[in-house]
């Protein structure tokens, strides 16, 4: 469609000047093209005006007078979600019975899992039983000649796969299954049995040693796989075994760099694979670095090594108790009961079915903080020195749930030189993975926070750009992914259904890590919780699109689709609201802060560029007097705006008195006072041409970007009594509404400001700056906004998790409501001028459901 404009300036200080100029609309486009051309202004073109369905507008340049507008059409994108869409949509949401009978059993088998925690459940691990293996029985006479625990070299010859290997047979990762057979191969040669699984092995390592190679060359081995194969291998060769160490040069360069660094530096993960490197080990002081348990670190195959070379009780205790317990075979690490319930917990949180499980949730959390040391926590409530997976996983977790942590134990995990190394853990992008989701959980004056937030998004985003995630890629398929979208979506910037709607696309079913050796952890991947995600997003989804209709009948029964000069955005106000407060009982919530909102988005409209400034005052006293007499002195679009306002927040009145009990219209009236005297200010500053301090312009702005207004007419309907106290707690008379709505401001002005410029408004935080500091930059004047503003983020985080006295609901609206203005203008006018940069997550949240 076209439509077609004359514009006259007519300059009254030079009544002979008159500026015409033709201006053609290309409004199929998303982006509105403007054709400009100077025409003398004669009675043809008025015609031609006419005719084509034109506008015709004297614009006076002097700012006394205003302009006489009939229809001012904006170059808005058009609305993606049309009505006939909205309408052709299913709104069933409630289950069949077998879907719900589904639904129960799932919540009650996941139950049973956190309740079933104890040490940990973890796969076998045939490197390690091997290593058990080893161990003779110390006769009366001294001699050594046959095994301690024979059952061990029994379940090696009963578990070696089909192609003459030991590993995990759904995984065909090189390098960990000939870690795992010369292992197997060693511990039947010293025994001399199984003369038959050792040439099935050697032909299997002849078979894949190539192929272990290029993993190697590649960086698809963990650092421990390299410092402890060079040593099997040159145990097998002095062993007699026929193994080719050609082709193994490249690993036993990567040990010596690894074994120089760990000469240099204070032993860490050493403990964990003291096998590897026993030819520098100190065995007399060794034992000064044991665990409580008996253990190194939980390795049943480094406490071995140990015991080998000191006969210690307590390192036998220990293994003696692991076969116990598994009676054949041993895992790779034990116990793991830190591990477990910290993973599972991030599992349920992460795919969003965390409400059904807050008294399991609790319970796991509780038994982490009471093993939590002043380093961090390891794997096992028994490890001396902490991970830096665990702790990094384990100090965001407890912060989010309320837990007094501190992230001075991220500063174990540096060097003396102040680098960032592993602790036990890898160093790889799993560790550095967990490292950034923690650092973003980050409170004022914590420099390390910042510090570790730098240092992993630098390693994350090098391995986005040489399109190489190492070790890990052939472990979990969808780390890439995972990576991208943390890195793409920081914690600030995404929200719990778009984090719950991601990952249910990342998480994999029985996945496995990497250790020395892959291992698996049935707790934490267990098809059950992906499973009951699905039914249960898809559920939510449904409610979510009967709203919506609702939404729609609403906004059409207040004529607000008349008005022309507006976006229509009630899909993507509903989004915003459904994605802050999306469980089932926060319904009322999500349509009293929908409505606000698309009032408040007409309202910016309306002041902004439509509505002369005369009208805008007559406007703001309207409201502020709430009076319907005044509505003859109103425009018809204006009385559209006034009614759907004055309907809409009397109506919250009633509904906010039956929810909390006591008559909250006077505080709802005076909210929207409060947000329109700002608008008008802004209005007044433009029609003064005048660019305010940018102090007083970000007080102002606080208040017009109309986050408060939001949040302030939908509190009252979470399902929480909301005493006067409480609610001064939460508006501006405190830091947490101010940091939402200061956040809001700077990044709504940061995406929108050349806009806004464009249409003659000189007042945004960009410009207020650099009228302050004239001999700034536009770019200096951005790099300052964003500082503020993550500033301003992380003193979120403090309100957020700190404001105990606040129930959770509240806090939740408010922070999150922070969050998603934040992901709207993440790289653009996400709302107003560039809606497709949100049409993907609206898609699969609102109308896209998981399959």
């Amino acid at each position: 469609m076209v439509s077609c404009f004359l514009i006259e300036f007519d300059n009254q200080d030079s009544p002979s000047t008159v500026k015409q100029i033709f201006v053609i609309v290309n409004t199929d486009k998303s982006n509105a093209t403007f054709v400009r051309n100077k025409w003398d202004y004669d009675s043809k073109m008025e015609e031609y005006l006419l005719n084509s369905g034109g506008y015709h507008c004297r614009l006076q340049t002097n700012p006394a007078s205003s302009c006489t507008q009939t229809s001012e059409p904006k170059a808005y994108p058009p609305n993606m979600w049309g009505e006939d869409f909205i309408c052709s949509l299913v709104t069933k949401h409630q289950l069949d019975d077998s879907e719900e009978f589904r639904m129960e059993m799932l919540i009650s088998e996941i139950k049973d899992i956190f309740h079933s925690m104890e040490d940990g459940k973890i796969s076998p691990s045939a490197y390690d039983t091997a290593w058990v293996a080893r161990v003779p029985a110390i006769a009366i006479d001294g001699s050594h000649d046959h095994p301690l625990f024979p059952q061990t070299l029994k379940w090696i010859c009963s578990n070696q796969l089909a192609d003459g290997s030991w590993g995990e047979s759904t995984v065909s990762l090189a390098s960990d299954r000939i870690l795992h057979t010369l292992s197997c191969l060693i511990s039947l040669t010293i025994w001399n049995t199984g003369k038959i699984h050792v040439q099935k092995g050697l032909d299997f390592m002849r078979r894949h040693t190539q192929e272990m190679g290029k993993e190697v060359l590649a960086n698809k081995t963990s650092k421990v796989f390299e410092m402890v194969f060079p040593a099997m291998l040159k145990e097998a060769k002095s062993l007699g075994l026929d193994v080719d160490v050609t082709l193994f040069k490249p690993i036993n360069e990567k040990r010596d760099a690894h074994l120089k660094k760990i000469l240099e530096k204070r032993p860490t993960g050493i403990l964990y694979h003291l096998e590897g490197v026993q030819d520098v080990v100190d065995w007399k002081n060794i034992l000064d670095l044991q665990s409580k348990d008996g253990s190194f670190l939980g390795s049943p195959a480094s406490t071995t090594c140990v015991y080998l070379h000191t006969r210690d009780q307590k390192c036998l205790d220990f293994l003696t108790r692991l076969l116990s317990k598994y009676e054949d075979h041993v895992p790779c690490m034990y116990p793991v009961d830190i591990c477990e319930r910290l993973r599972a917990v991030d599992s349920v949180e992460r795919l969003g079915i965390h409400r059904h499980f807050q008294n399991e949730i609790k319970q796991a959390l509780d038994y982490v903080f009471r093993n939590w040391g002043e380093r961090g926590i390891g794997f096992g409530r028994e490890s001396l020195l902490p991970d830096i997976n665990i702790t990094a996983t384990g100090l965001r977790l407890l912060r989010l749930h309320g837990y007094n942590v501190s992230s001075d134990v991220l500063k174990n995990i540096k060097t003396e030189d102040e680098e960032f190394i592993e602790l036990c853990g890898d160093g790889g992008p799993s560790d550095m993975l967990s490292l950034y989701r923690c650092s973003q959980i980050s409170f004022p004056e914590e420099r390390i926070m910042r510090e570790a937030s730098a240092f992993a998004k630098d390693y994350l985003s090098k391995c986005i750009q040489r399109n190489n995630v190492p070790r890990d890629l052939t472990v979990n398929k969808n780390l890439r992914g995972e990576i991208e979208h943390a890195v793409d979506y920081p914690w600030h910037m995404n929200l719990p259904r778009l984090i719950a709607r991601n990952y249910m696309e990342q998480f994999g079913a029985n996945d496995m890590w990497m250790g020395k050796t892959l291992y698996r952890m049935p707790n934490v991947s267990d098809e059950k919780y992906l499973q009951l995600a699905k039914l249960d997003f898809n559920r939510l989804q449904a409610l979510h699109r009967m709203e919506i209709q609702q939404i729609t009948r609403w906004y059409a029964d207040n004529s607000f689709k008349q008005l022309t000069f507006t976006r229509h955005r009630p899909v993507e106000i509903y989004f915003t609201a459904a994605v802050v407060m999306f469980e089932p009982e926060y319904s009322e919530c999500r349509i009293a802060y929908t409505k606000a909102a698309c009032i408040a988005v007409i309202l910016d409209d309306l002041y902004d560029a439509h509505a002369s400034f005369e009208e805008v005052k007559l406007f703001t006293e309207a409201v502020k007097r709430w009076d319907l007499s005044l509505l003859h002195s109103l425009p018809p679009h204006m009385k559209i705006c006034y009614l759907g306002l004055y309907n809409t927040v009397n109506e919250l009145g009633r509904q906010g008195m039956e929810a909390q009990g006591r008559d909250v219209l006077p505080y709802l009236r005076s909210v929207w006072e409060d947000l329109l005297a700002a608008t008008a200010k802004e209005a007044e500053w433009a029609e003064a041409k005048y660019v305010p301090p940018l102090k007083e312009y970000l007080e102002n702005g606080k208040v017009s970007v109309a986050l408060a207004t939001l949040i302030l007419n939908s509190i009252f309907f979470t399902g929480e009594p909301l005493p006067d106290h409480l609610l001064q707690q939460l508006d501006f008379r405190g830091n947490f509404l101010h940091h939402v709505c200061l956040t809001g401001r700077l990044m709504n002005d940061a995406r929108t400001f050349t806009d806004e410029r464009d249409r003659g408004e000189l007042a945004s935080c960009i410009q207020c700056y650099r009228k302050e500091h004239p001999e700034s930059t536009e770019e200096e004047a951005l790099s300052y906004l964003y500082n503020v503003n993550e500033d301003s983020l992380i003193q979120l985080n403090y309100e957020f998790l700190k404001t105990w006295a606040v129930p959770t609901c509240y806090r939740k609206l408010l922070f999150d409501t922070a969050r998603a203005a934040q992901l709207f203008y993440k790289n653009k006018d996400g709302f107003g001028m560039s809606a497709e940069e949100m049409e993907e997550h609206i898609r699969k949240f609102l109308f896209e459901p998981v399959v």
